[in-house]
């Protein structure tokens, strides 16, 4: 997964980089009928990532993470829960004739289970690692 960014500081073979996520809208609000209107934050993403390439501060650059990374975090934080919260629901459907509790306790238990997971990943180090690939393409002449 590959992302163009901005290097807010360098040191040691290591960079702060940071992007603001876009909108639903791509930033464009004016266009967007969700009613947000001006009132839409962006949100600042800063992470930390490898530097081989010796990026300085303001540069653009890109970086890139492993897919397979990508994608177990992203099951693990919206998947899960989905999947256990219906596991639960049709569950306690089948044996107490309603699914609402049970369904709502699979949910809970998908969302604990997502922040013991991340907790774990960073205090053993093995969260999502980033590396800087190449400078972004230069946008001059356009």
């Amino acid at each position: 997964m590959r992302q163009t960014v901005t290097v807010i500081s360098a040191s040691g073979g290591q960079a702060t980089v940071a992007y603001d996520r876009p909108t639903a809208c791509h930033g464009d609000c004016s266009k967007c009928s969700g009613g947000c209107g001006s009132m839409a934050a962006k949100e600042r993403v800063v992470v930390q990532a490898d530097n081989p390439i010796g990026a300085g501060a303001g540069d653009r650059v890109v970086i890139e993470a492993a897919a397979a990374q990508v994608f177990s975090a992203i099951f693990l934080v919206y998947a899960l829960p989905v999947l256990l919260f219906f596991l639960g629901y049709f569950i306690g459907h089948g044996l107490l004739g309603t699914g609402i509790v049970p369904g709502v306790a699979g949910f809970c238990i998908g969302l604990v289970t997502a922040v013991l997971v991340s907790r774990r990943k960073s205090k053993t180090g093995s969260e999502i690692k980033f590396q800087i690939v190449s400078y972004a393409e230069s946008r001059s002449g356009i």
